[in-house]
């Protein structure tokens, strides 16, 4: 029912990284968030194929939701619905051992205490009782379930620890997913209350828009101006291409492109605002012409207000 995109968060990651140079004193700071959340979303990419076998039963699988709560927002990675049940699933990708202990539920990673898996995805299956109690649901089973999705990594856990049946490996999942409904065999949820419970989890579904630019604390003047060169075959990726009649050129690797602007205002979408002038755009891409600009957006298919000097372009919303 929400299948497994790139988040909005990576996106905006992505084009904050086209839009540092290389030698940018927070590009480290940067690359090793962005890994961290790319190595993230890998792993639900992953218990998504296994997931792939009951797509197409009775079960709405739905990634990476994020729902409000309150003065706050909290985030599922993985929501399975049902006639029966409702599953939760905390999805992790490290490629070290985990280790739960019985005393304080206390969970390690190469001797390090790292946040319980396990109890983050109870404390979401409670917010999420709590959501759905405000949708005037109620009394529906939800359980949940940590999932470790990297096979480099193995879990450990003390004898009879009440937790063990919460947790599995992702080739585990389809599994576990039977025995509970082994268990719960008894139908809570009509096929109309699923479609309503699908309906509201589409529409108060809220992406992360975090402003990457005022979290690293990156100024527009330490942003690269202009189109840089796009050739994938070549190392003057941070060249600035030069536009002279329709074509975007390099000056190194003499790579030539008619859409290479395409992405750039793509990026000033995500990372800026969602919407774009002309003279805004003739900032951006370093291009003097009013009249050059008006071509550029206009043939992006944009949707736009106003008219004249007062027109304003929208990024689409399939973007």
């Amino acid at each position: 029912m929400k299948e497994c995109v790139l988040p909005l968060r990576l996106q905006k990651f992505e084009a904050l990284l086209r839009s540092v140079e290389d030698n940018h004193w927070q590009r480290y700071e940067i690359l090793t968030e962005y890994k961290k959340w790319l190595q993230g979303f890998r792993g639900e990419e992953s218990v998504m194929f296994y997931l792939d076998p009951i797509s197409n039963e009775d079960y709405r699988i739905y990634h990476d939701i994020r729902l409000p709560l309150g003065k706050y927002y909290f985030q599922i990675d993985i929501l399975l619905t049902c006639p029966r049940f409702i599953l939760v699933i905390e999805v992790k990708n490290r490629s070290k051992d985990w280790h739960f202990a019985k005393l304080l539920n206390q969970v390690t990673v190469e001797g390090k205490r790292v946040k319980n898996p396990i109890l983050q995805a109870k404390v979401q299956s409670i917010k999420l009782k709590r959501w759905l109690a405000e949708q005037h649901f109620t009394d529906i089973p939800i359980l949940y379930l940590f999932v470790n999705s990297n096979e480099k990594s193995k879990i450990h856990i003390d004898y009879d620890h009440k937790y063990s049946r919460s947790v599995c490996n992702s080739e585990q999942l389809l599994e576990k997913i039977e025995q509970i409904e082994h268990q719960l065999k008894r139908e809570v949820l009509e096929e109309r209350d699923l479609r309503k419970i699908n309906r509201l989890l589409l529409a108060k579904n809220t992406p992360d828009n975090t402003d990457l630019l005022q979290h690293f604390k990156i100024p527009s003047d330490e942003r690269i101006k202009g189109v840089c060169c796009q050739n994938k075959n070549s190392k003057c990726n941070s060249s600035q291409l030069r536009y002279k009649s329709g074509v975007w050129t390099c000056p190194v690797c003499k790579w030539k492109s008619k859409t290479a602007h395409h992405q750039k205002i793509k990026d000033y979408f995500l990372l800026i605002k969602p919407t774009i002038t002309n003279t805004e755009a003739r900032v951006l891409l370093q291009i003097k012409s009013r009249k050059i600009i008006h071509h550029m957006l206009i043939d992006m298919n944009l949707p736009y207000t106003g008219k004249f000097k007062g027109r304003v372009y929208h990024q689409p919303t399939d973007q």
